[in-house]
């Protein structure tokens, strides 16, 4: 069954509020092949959904995901996977019994490669972190579909992704009780299939323009259709400086009952170079929620602590330039140890080294708005429009996190 949680996204650093939600799934397994990439159906049930690759586009057809693994630990490859199924309930998920070890290197510049096999059923060592094995790879290259629109939540499963249907899209602007204890409206986004479509070789989030603020405002979001468990996530996304949203490339907990992780970046529309009318401070927003943390409880700092910016000085990174004349590369490395840096075109930029998330989570890219002035304010008078032309992950999953069973080391591709 589905299941609907006030996710951790938005930061509200004039406040010292943070509100935020997606529709996750419990329990979150791998299973039959979409496009050669393991999926689950998007009610998290046994379901699935198989298709054919489409022309064009750089499918790995390689990653299928075998359920045994062969443990070593040469070769950049890691130690046992993290035991989440030990988590006890909300806000005591507990710390796993084995974590992975950290990569060697992390560099301040990033370049994912492409392989250096055709074949690469064996997994992947990515040099820029010296080396460090990745079982699985996921790319799609939008630029080569024609334009469709979509009106339900399993049109993208061919292409290896959901959408958000009828679920939180970032968070609320209120819990509904005042801080002197009146009743206020809760204005929030909803997942709308509509809002998503592939227009001029791009995938298109559009936050319709006009919309009346309230509980029920649509908006866009795309869900990677496999739960993950350490991974390198790069897209190439064209924002836009239009006012009155929040557009975020992120990392969410596949089990809202028991983990807080959370790892994101994030923009404001009306505030990418220099600040908007509510005067939020321009810029890429990178923060790190509390994998230990109680989820229920997204606005009580106490018992769900998160940080942002560098070594959590809870500042914005500027951009070197203006971001939303073309596609720009955004990427997310999620890795075991304290910290899990972001990247901005090949470039490091500032990022937290304090919570770094330990359950498997998805990979989400929404564009959404909440109204509150500290943080998306909106809702957009225009349309919102942000575009994405590509992707490319290298990941781990909970069930394989070791060299995959029948393999050499001499089989992995060098990325």
């Amino acid at each position: 069954m589905r299941m609907t949680t006030l996710s951790l996204l938005s930061i509200l650093p004039f406040i010292g509020s943070a509100l935020g939600g997606t529709a996750c799934k419990p329990g979150a397994t791998t299973a039959a092949s979409v496009i050669g990439v393991g999926a689950v159906a998007t009610d998290g049930s046994a379901g699935v959904t198989a298709a054919t690759e489409p022309t064009g586009n750089s499918i790995n057809p390689d990653s299928g995901l075998p359920s045994t693994a062969a443990s070593t630990t040469a070769g950049g490859i890691s130690a046992v996977a993290t035991d989440a199924a030990s988590s006890t309930g909300a806000g005591s998920a507990s710390v796993p019994v084995n974590t992975p070890a950290a990569p060697s290197v992390i560099p301040s510049t990033l370049e994912l490669k492409e392989p250096s096999k055709k074949e690469c059923g064996c997994g992947y060592n990515v040099s820029a972190f010296g080396g460090f094995y990745m079982p699985y790879r996921f790319a799609f290259d939008f630029s080569t579909v024609e334009d469709k629109d979509f009106t339900g939540p399993d049109d993208l499963l061919e292409y290896g992704f959901r959408i958000n249907k009828g679920h939180h899209v970032g968070g609320p602007s209120s819990t509904g009780t005042s801080e002197t204890g009146e009743s206020e409206p809760i204005n929030q986004c909803l997942g709308d299939p509509s809002s998503v479509s592939f227009n001029n070789g791009s995938l298109l989030l559009t936050m319709k323009a006009n919309q009346v603020l309230s509980g029920e405002m649509k908006c866009p979001e795309v869900i990677h259709n496999n739960s993950t468990l350490y991974g390198i996530f790069q897209s190439e996304i064209q924002l836009t400086d239009t006012p009155g949203t929040c557009q975020a490339m992120w990392l969410n907990h596949t089990d809202s009952a028991a983990w807080g992780d959370e790892l994101d970046i994030e923009v404001i529309g009306g505030a990418i170079l220099s600040p908007n009318a509510q005067k939020t401070p321009p810029g890429l927003y990178s923060s790190n929620w509390d994998p230990m943390g109680d989820p229920n409880f997204p606005l009580d700092s106490t018992k769900l602590p998160h940080t942002f910016g560098k070594d959590g000085n809870k500042q914005p990174d500027p951009f070197p330039s203006d971001p939303t004349g073309d596609f720009q590369k955004f990427a997310i490395a999620w890795l075991p140890g304290d910290y899990s840096p972001r990247y901005y075109n090949g470039k490091e930029i500032g990022s937290p080294k304090q919570y770094n998330a330990i359950h498997p989570q998805e990979l989400s890219i929404n564009n959404w708005s909440n109204g509150s002035p500290g943080w998306s304010a909106g809702p957009p008078t225009q349309d919102s429009k942000m575009r994405v032309r590509s992707v490319l992950f290298y990941y781990r999953t909970e069930e394989q996190q070791d060299l995959i069973q029948g393999c050499k080391l001499e089989d992995i591709c060098e990325v």
